[in-house]
């Protein structure tokens, strides 16, 4: 997270992240939602990264700010008219019993993403689809009514001390509403199915021993790899609509963090932002009292992810479309098919002290990207670009990271 010390101080131990943050010279500030889970998360990220000690109820007292109550996380109403309509068509385009075309395939996928056209390829027919998931949850449903009555099985421990009746109630309500009255698919069920057979695949299966859970796993899978992205739009325009509306604000900070560390005044974004920052004449034993890294970190919701990834891809960053590794890393963005547990998106901005302050050269960004935690069925993830244009023993001063880390899906804690 921390580039090591350079030049005379380079192999110097305790010149980390700790020693930056212990004397001052690392402005840290963590955000996060107003969910439980994603604060909970938020504490238990900043006691590991600053080696913190006790419970974490304190730490996120101490150091956890509540991103809704400046604006951070506030959705533009706008922005839900579009999912909606997105949402229908999407849900009419899913209601198709036939084999799909060339055709259909580029309607369902006009960005050509790859984790999009390998999914379509495997549900060829939606409707049947959707058909042979419902009837795996039904055998599901059975095998769970077979362990809860049986007298050997029934006092068996599942995960966090759910019952076999919680479980019951959990699966037969999917397959209440999985299909609706007039025998079409509530497509919008697709991720809490999904959700569902990923965590009792990964958590009770050892108890549950259901035969076709890989089976229901990767159909779920592949219906949720169409489902989910395009609910934040199908087409660039609507994904930018879309992510415009959901993640604004934030955009805003980003920018405003940037232009401050580039030496422009203090934005509105920023104001009320508290810094302590080391002063040079109290720096006695500080190997490098200049050096000063501010750190921004967000814990926020699947959508965001989504959104900020949209505005990467699609809002233009780049003018030269012949650009090698920025088309390999859109490449695989458009590979990834799921945002998991810890899915994070890093800012990093560089200082080159030795360029003229009025250069282009002078300060270059970099952009990170994980999907997060791998499901212990779903191994075969596609391998990142790994490129790097800048070498690390060049004389750069780390200045800003930002860090957006997504929570989403059932409790992994």
């Amino acid at each position: 997270m921390c580039p090591p010390a350079l030049g005379e101080y380079a192999g110097t131990q305790g010149l980390g992240l700790l020693r930056l943050h212990s004397t001052y010279r690392h402005d840290l500030k963590i955000y996060a939602s107003d969910e439980g889970r994603v604060q909970m998360t938020a504490a238990a990220f900043a006691k590991g990264l600053l080696a913190l000690e006790g419970e974490l109820t304190p730490i996120l007292v101490q150091m956890v700010k509540s991103a809704n109550t400046n604006g951070l996380l506030d959705n533009d109403c706008d922005s839900y008219k579009h999912q909606n309509m997105v949402k229908n068509r999407l849900h009419e385009a899913m209601q198709q019993d036939r084999i799909l075309t060339q055709e259909d395939m580029e309607k369902l996928n006009p960005t050509s993403s790859r984790s999009i056209s390998t999914a379509l390829e495997f549900i060829q027919n939606p409707v049947r689809m959707c058909e042979h998931v419902i009837s795996l949850i039904k055998k599901l449903n059975e095998r769970i009514k077979i362990r809860k009555e049986d007298q050997k099985t029934k006092e068996l421990p599942l995960y966090h001390g759910e019952s076999w009746e919680l479980m019951q109630r959990r699966w037969a309500k999917l397959e209440k509403d999985f299909r609706t009255k007039n025998t079409k698919f509530d497509i919008s069920k697709i991720p809490d199915i999904y959700d569902c057979i990923k965590y009792d695949l990964q958590h009770n299966n050892h108890t549950l021993q259901f035969e076709h859970a890989e089976e229901l796993y990767k159909c779920a899978k592949y219906l949720a790899d169409v489902v989910i992205p395009q609910e934040y739009g199908m087409t660039p325009q609507e994904k930018m609509a879309i992510s415009q509306g959901i993640c604004t604000p934030l955009l805003k900070k980003i920018r405003a963090d940037l232009q401050r560390n580039i030496g422009e005044e203090e934005s509105e974004e920023n104001a009320g932002e508290s810094i302590n920052r080391l002063n040079p004449v109290y720096s006695h034993g500080v190997s490098s009292p200049s050096r000063h890294v501010r750190t921004r970190l967000y814990f926020t919701s699947e959508s965001h992810i989504h959104s900020l990834l949209t505005v990467l891809r699609f809002g233009g960053l780049i003018d030269n479309p012949k650009d090698e590794q920025w088309n390999r890393a859109m490449d695989y963005i458009g590979a990834v098919s799921e945002l998991n547990y810890l899915s994070q998106i890093v800012v990093m901005l560089y200082e080159d002290p030795t360029k003229d302050p009025s250069s282009d050269s002078r300060f270059h960004v970099e952009l990170h990207f994980s999907p997060g935690v791998n499901c212990c069925v779903h191994k075969n993830l596609p391998p990142g670009p790994g490129f790097r244009p800048k070498s690390r023993n060049e004389p750069v001063k780390y200045v800003i990271m930002f860090g957006f880390y997504c929570l989403l899906g059932l409790e992994m804690l």
